[in-house]
């Protein structure tokens, strides 16, 4: 049995597929002081994205938003891998400091 394990298990899992991961910020952009917080959302863009037409970059940076807003929403439902056509995501939040991404 054991020696089955070790014939299978980097079978398995070198089957599966990495999720590419995307960072993101929540940047503060209330410039008028007033009751509501407002926020920015900063991608700094996956690899896979870079290589996709216009068109569907565009769309695939838009469900990244959504799932962002998602998670910012729903803090129970974070870190979860999704799927954009056929592709694996994982989203991971850094904290804004005040300096700017480079």
């Amino acid at each position: 049995m054991n020696k089955l394990l070790v014939v299978l298990l980097p079978i398995l899992l070198h089957s599966q597929e990495l999720p590419e991961m995307v960072p993101y910020r929540l940047l503060p952009m209330d410039y008028d002081p007033d009751t509501r917080l407002e926020l920015e959302i900063e991608i700094i863009e996956p690899i896979s994205v870079d290589k996709l037409v216009n068109v569907h970059k565009e769309e695939t940076l838009q469900i990244l938003y959504e799932r962002i807003n998602f998670e910012v929403i729903n803090p129970e439902r974070s870190n979860e891998i999704f799927k954009i056509d056929g592709q694996s995501y994982y989203l991971i939040r850094i904290p804004f400091n005040g300096t700017p991404w480079l």
